[in-house]
């Protein structure tokens, strides 16, 4: 709204100019300062006016969002409660009966589920007569054998020189003479009550720990290759008894390990009942133990080689690895080159002194490893002045300029590190780098992809000792299925020299 200067009456005031009801202001000022006025409240307006708009376009959106949670949650409820909702040709549950006692729910497959049970064969293809034993494997006592009675046909199903074989053990009758019990010794390459014999098993084992596969495709890969069908029930049954077997040897694989001159260890990252966890790696080329845990925490390290170990340990940079009391401690050489090529990468055009630092790193690495390949299997090196040029570089590296955080940060490593990077320069048993940790954990990241980890806390530890004694066995040169059916066979005592004797 626009005031008119005067407007055009019959009478004219002759206070226009200077009205003593405004304080002797003139009328034409009232009026102008009314139309600034009115513009800046007509502004004023439009703002709000704009304001409202968008505040209610905003409140549509939300309550379209709202709807559209509220329509999602109803499908994922509804999806949910699908596999329990009864069909029309179902009928209707019974009500609970009021005995809580008889509502114990009974073994074996549910009612209208038919069962699974390995049915007996009919015939055998061997015959192996067993004698009854001498002592008995209960209380120790002498046993006496009874030819009289009836002996005991055991019939086991096993995959022999690659054929499906039934033999029959027949147990002749033997009686302890203190605990009045009747006993049986395992025949060659029995295992008692059982129907799947030792073979069969450690192949089925093999292709679970060795090659990692997954518990149902180790039952169809056995029922494609052997012909053989059983249920991953039974698979897990085998890897229980088995890894029973292992654990001793696992922690005789630890206290040896606290023995050796130099020791890789590497952790990598796992789950275990959906949760994080990792897997610790500790050996060298004769030895290799694997353990899984739910931290990270260096002192796992520490429990396996022990607070007073002293021979060499050769680690990457993580932190947990500091509190070792060894003096013996070599840094990886090649996660270090690994970085350096990796950050140069991605550094910008205009860092020529952080680039020039990467490309110094990647040059005394290739170096330090090229010395110790020369060195290696007693050769002595080409050129001895070249252990002094390594040490000179090393500490020309720590004060090369940078411009990158980057740089700096990598630089900050090395220097915190300084005596850790040549001790292999000192010691010709020590490598400058932890690939045999790496390639040992190798597997375990490509198990852990396929499989997602283990379900359990008791199958993690079951992992863990089983890739401990197939691993150690590989090393020492045996065959990973020949092994596993020695330790399904033998005893704890026999097993551990099968398992470190060289082929």
């Amino acid at each position: 709204m626009h005031f008119v200067f005067y407007p055009k009456h019959e009478f004219g005031c002759r206070h226009v100019d200077h009205c003593p009801h405004l304080g002797g202001a003139s009328l034409g000022w009232l009026v102008h300062a009314a139309d600034e006025r009115t513009e800046w409240t007509d502004s004023l307006l439009r703002q709000i006016d704009g304001l409202r708009a968008e505040s209610a376009s905003k409140s549509d959106k939300i309550a379209q969002l709202a709807a559209r949670v509220e329509q999602l949650g109803c499908e994922l409820k509804a999806e949910r409660q699908k596999q329990f909702t009864r069909t029309k040709d179902e009928p209707a549950t019974e009500e609970p009966p009021a005995d809580a006692s008889k509502n114990v729910k009974r073994r074996g497959a549910p009612v209208g589920h038919p069962g699974w049970c390995r049915r007996r064969p009919a015939t055998f293809d061997r015959l192996i007569p067993v004698a009854a034993p001498r002592a008995c494997p209960r209380c120790g006592s002498s046993v006496k054998a009874r030819p009289d009675r009836p002996a005991y046909d055991h019939l086991q199903e096993d995959w022999i020189d690659g054929r499906r074989v039934v033999v029959c053990y027949r147990h002749e009758a033997g009686r302890c003479r203190t605990c009045r019990r009747w006993v049986r010794q395992a025949g060659p390459g029995e295992l008692l009550r059982a129907m799947i014999g030792p073979n069969l098993r450690a192949a089925s084992l093999f292709l679970q720990y060795d090659i990692g596969l997954s518990m149902r495709k180790v039952v169809r890969a056995v029922a494609g290759l052997a012909q053989f069908a059983f249920v991953p029930g039974s698979l897990l049954r085998f890897g229980q008894q088995a890894a029973r077997k292992a654990r001793p040897l696992a922690q005789d694989v630890a206290e040896k390990l606290r023995a050796c001159d130099v020791n890789h260890a590497d952790e990598t990252y796992y789950r275990v009942a959906a949760k994080p966890a990792y897997v610790w790696f500790h050996g060298n080329e004769d030895l290799a133990h694997f353990c899984v845990t739910s931290t990270r925490s260096g002192k796992v390290s520490r429990t396996i080689l022990g607070d007073d170990y002293c021979g060499g340990l050769v680690t990457d940079c993580y932190s947990g690895y500091d509190r070792h009391k060894t003096r013996l401690k070599q840094k990886c050489l090649a996660h270090l080159k690994r970085s350096a090529e990796d950050w140069c990468k991605r550094l910008p055009k205009d860092a020529g002194l952080s680039r020039s630092f990467f490309a110094a790193v990647v040059r005394w690495v290739k170096r330090g490893c090229a010395w110790h390949r020369t060195r290696k299997h007693g050769v002595r090196p080409a050129r001895d002045d070249e252990a002094v040029g390594l040490r000179r570089e090393l500490d020309r590296l720590e004060q090369m300029p940078t411009d990158s955080d980057r740089a700096a940060r990598l630089q900050k490593r090395i220097r915190r590190y300084h005596g850790e990077w040549l001790t292999f320069l000192d010691h010709p048993h020590i490598p400058p780098t932890n690939n045999l940790a790496e390639q040992a954990v190798r597997a375990l990241v490509i198990l852990r992809k396929l499989t997602f980890g283990s379900r359990t806390r008791a199958g993690a530890k079951r992992l863990g000792a089983m890739l401990t004694v197939i691993e150690t066995a590989k090393r020492q040169g045996q065959s990973s299925p020949k092994f596993l059916v020695a330790l399904l066979t033998m005893s704890s005592n026999e097993a551990r020299r099968a398992m470190y004797a060289r082929a």
